[in-house]
């Protein structure tokens, strides 16, 4: 993810403008004085469904490489990992200068050095998470930025004769903190070389079978800043082109793709690119936030879309990928989330929980993986994170704290693998089997005001006794009240964090209101999201 996305995307996001229904800020209007909106809806138990693929939770975004070697980041990671059993983990600059992969000798000659590399792939498989891998940034030793490449971040030169010296800023010095080098290769030849020699030594350190399981993407963002190759679309092609043959020339059965742009505007150009030059592809990958700018989503009028920004575009790419006669090409949304923006601290915000469920029921069927941006504050794009909360996109502080994002993905989770008929729309509720036999229910309300009750009426179910339910909302699954109540440090203590961890925990499951022998009533509040699970017959 980079910040600064366009300066429309600055005149677009007057607020985070998710799918409609949500709001900038936590605070609407108190709930209380607000009627209820009250609906029936019957779920339709005897149904055997459909399938129901979690590809909400099948991989996580984080910030870098270099990350991946802290005690916070693969404390989190476990943490997710244990709420939705994600599989991948993504992040930036596996090439990234501070990896230190290029390693001059005694005579200056470069060398590959990949031992750092080994400790973050040893650390997350250890974990038992594999890396979906981008391939980035660009090793200053082979970058055409001859002042990077000569170890210089922002040398002095002088002009014509007499003038006083002056500051070359490097070209990333504007997009990452950390000065990532987002400079095409000086020497294409240079760049292979480096993804030959970086695949064949992961497939002898990790066997080819394990290594046939990462998904390669190339590069992040080259639509944005992230990339200066000019002509930008066309040079990326370039560094695609080279990249996905050197990779095949390796191991045939290794999957690659991209572009992995920063929203959905180059996917036909892409996929005609590589069908026309015949190059290897093997997914489509792309960023969506619900407030990137029209002008890069480009999305057709259609019956089809629900409002839903980040599942209206990722319909418009699978659309192109179709009407391009490759059906057969799987859609990664590597990144997406309600705002693209850290400094809005969306995951902090209560009305993210609906949002994500939202999305989860939109997008269903879409696309095999969404990552979402991101699973930890462990996070440095814009420079090291200054506050605990609002934090940067993580699920959870650096201190481990969970957000209601956390509690959203931790509850969805719990949904079965079959969905169920619900309603005659059904737009906020997800029914669903799980393979134990019981009927797990999400429901959300992302009205600021007004709470809604919601009867449940079950079709094909003997009895619901037993049934529980767990809401999230303003006050509960938050720690907002107490970090309040805090005085909210900057860096809570030790002590302060684990209160702050308790507080924030998901609630435990409760008896849910079933008058009858196959009806619930469920009570949502204002921005919240509740799980209702009927256990199955014995």
């Amino acid at each position: 993810m980079l910040m600064t996305r366009a300066v429309a995307v600055r005149i677009v996001r007057v607020c985070s403008a998710v799918i409609g229904l949500m709001a900038c800020g936590v605070a609407g209007a108190a709930w209380a004085g607000a009627p209820d909106a009250v609906s029936s809806i019957e779920v339709d138990a005897s149904a055997g469904g459909t399938p129901f693929r979690h590809s909400w939770e099948q991989a996580f975004g984080s910030d870098r490489a270099d990350m991946a070697l802290t005690e916070s980041y693969l404390r989190n990671a476990d943490r997710t990992r244990e709420a939705t059993g994600f599989r991948y983990v993504r992040f930036h600059g596996i090439f990234d200068d501070t990896m230190a992969i290029m390693a001059p000798d005694g005579a200056g000659h470069m060398h590959y050095n990949f031992r750092k590399v080994d400790a973050v792939y040893d650390g997350l498989l250890a974990h038992h998470i594999r890396p979906l891998v981008e391939l980035s940034f660009m090793p200053s030793a082979i970058g055409s930025d001859v002042l990077r490449r000569d170890g210089g971040l922002e040398p002095l030169v002088t002009g014509k004769a007499g003038d006083p010296a002056k500051p070359i800023t490097d070209y990333s010095g504007g997009t990452l903190w950390y000065r990532a080098n987002v400079t095409p290769p000086a020497h294409m030849a240079d760049w292979n070389a480096l993804i030959r020699a970086f695949v064949e030594h992961l497939e002898q350190r990790y066997g080819a079978e394990e290594v046939r399981q990462w998904p390669f993407e190339v590069w992040n963002e080259p639509d944005q800043a992230t990339w200066v190759g000019q002509p930008r679309m066309a040079s990326y092609f370039a560094l695609y082109d080279n990249t996905a043959r050197t990779i095949k020339a390796v191991d045939p059965a290794l999957r690659v793709g991209g572009p992995a742009t920063g929203a959905i505007h180059w996917v036909g150009d892409f996929v005609e690119h590589v069908m026309r030059e015949h190059v290897p592809v093997d997914f489509v990958s792309t960023h969506i936030y619900a407030n990137d700018p029209p002008d890069l989503l480009r999305l057709p009028k259609s019956p089809d879309n629900t409002g839903n920004i980040v599942c209206d575009a990722t319909r418009t790419a699978r659309q192109v990928i179709d009407r391009s006669g490759r059906r057969d090409l799987p859609l990664y949304i590597t990144e997406f989330g309600a705002d693209w923006d850290i400094h809005n601290g969306s995951a902090d915000r209560p009305w993210i929980a609906p949002w994500i469920a939202q999305t989860v029921h939109d997008c269903d069927g879409l696309a095999p993986i969404m990552s979402y941006w991101t699973f930890s504050d462990d996070f440095e794009e814009q420079g090291v994170i200054a506050n605990e909360l609002p934090g940067a996109y993580g699920l959870l502080t650096t201190h481990g704290i969970a957000k209601p994002a956390f509690n959203a993905f931790a509850l969805l989770h719990r949904l079965g693998a079959r969905r169920l008929p619900a309603g005659s729309g059904g737009d906020d509720i997800l029914a669903t089997r799980r393979e134990d036999g019981a009927i797990a229910v999400a429901l959300w309300n992302g009205d600021r005001e007004r709470g809604r009750e919601r009867h449940l009426a079950f079709k094909g179910v003997g009895s619901v006794k037993g049934a529980t339910v767990v809401v999230i909302d303003r006050s509960h699954g938050t720690p907002a009240a107490l970090f309040a109540a805090m005085g909210r440090p900057v860096s809570p203590t030790r002590q302060q964090a684990e209160a702050l961890i308790a507080a924030a925990r998901l609630p435990a499951p409760q008896p849910a209101v079933c008058a009858r022998a196959n009806r619930c009533d469920i009570r949502l509040p204002p921005e919240s999201l509740a799980l209702l699970v009927v256990p199955g017959s014995p």
